[in-house]
């Protein structure tokens, strides 16, 4: 049981692709001719105390290399071949905690027709895990790995990549996460350590616009290497679509297996603030859960 919680964050890799792009996918950091920092908090079930719960904050987009004379000059981020990106993190679910952070770099490859990209993405990551004791009665417990933790936290790292594709408006991007597939222990004891597994995943999506109105259909789909048993982290199909209509943004998310979410979303050229529910459905007690969350970004120039 305590090997199955913490193998991956839940909510952070299965959602969390809903906020912004780049979280999954590193190529992304230079989809946007802007700089853009967004923050986002999300809970399973507000009726549930201290239910699973992610909280994150990132920044990415093109960037200036090179420039002289910096101070005096505007930069033209549209024609910058190169982006960053940086992610903090932290899901939290029972008394298991998962803290990370990312950084990555992307090179933007224009190609022959207009309005045309190839990126690529590139970065690293570190995990902290980390087993909260003071929410655990300890004397309930009955899975000795968790009494032989002591609360102890461990560090890992690892590597991400992505590629991104994209044209007037379409985009399709692939990337693989915890590409190490590290494995790691609690104590000193002589118990089987536990594995990070890698994660794969695809975006794709078309954006239309109309005179007074945007509609952007896409589809997303994460894997991982997992065995069975972890079956429920990471493995997904979501078709999800967003209404665009100045300056109110609906979307709709439908999951395969049962997950609903919709967001209502207040959007401007360079603001954008809003709020997500969604419905699950857990086939192991066929309970149903309502999550919450609300998200904010910004976009600015250099």
């Amino acid at each position: 049981m305590f090997s199955q919680a913490m193998m991956a964050p839940y909510w952070f890799y299965d959602n969390s692709y809903l906020t912004d792009k780049y979280i999954v996918n590193p190529a992304f950091a230079g989809e946007q001719q802007h700089a853009k920092l967004f923050v986002s908090t999300n809970r399973m079930a507000l009726i549930l105390r201290e239910s699973p719960a992610v909280h994150l904050a990132g920044m990415h987009g093109r960037m200036a290399l090179g420039r002289k004379n910096n101070t005096q000059y505007k930069y033209d981020l549209s024609k910058e071949r190169n982006a960053a990106g940086g992610l903090v993190f932290a899901d939290i679910n029972g008394p298991f905690q998962n803290i990370g952070v990312k950084l990555d770099y992307a090179h933007i490859v224009p190609l022959k027709s207009e309005n045309t990209n190839l990126s690529f993405g590139i970065g690293g990551m570190f995990f902290s895990k980390r087993l909260i004791l003071n929410r655990y009665i300890n004397e309930s417990a009955d899975d000795p790995l968790i009494a032989a933790s002591n609360g102890n936290k461990t560090m890992i790292p690892d590597f991400n990549a992505g590629v991104l594709f994209s044209h007037n408006g379409f985009y399709a991007g692939f990337s693989v996460s915890q590409l190490l597939e590290n494995s790691y222990r609690f104590s000193e004891t002589n118990y089987s350590p536990a594995q990070v597994y890698r994660n794969y995943y695809l975006l794709a999506g078309k954006r239309f616009v109309y005179e007074i109105m945007e509609i952007e259909p896409s589809i997303a789909a994460g894997y991982n290497l997992a065995p069975e048993s972890y079956s429920n982290n990471g493995r997904f199909v979501d078709l999800n679509v967003e209404f665009f209509l100045r300056p109110v943004v609906f979307t709709l998310s439908y999951r395969v297996d049962g997950f609903i979410g919709n967001s209502l979303l207040f959007r401007t050229s360079d603001l954008e603030l809003g709020v997500r529910w969604e419905l699950f459905s857990t086939n192991a007690t066929d309970a149903t859960y309502i999550g919450f969350g609300v998200t904010a970004s910004y976009n600015f120039t250099m």
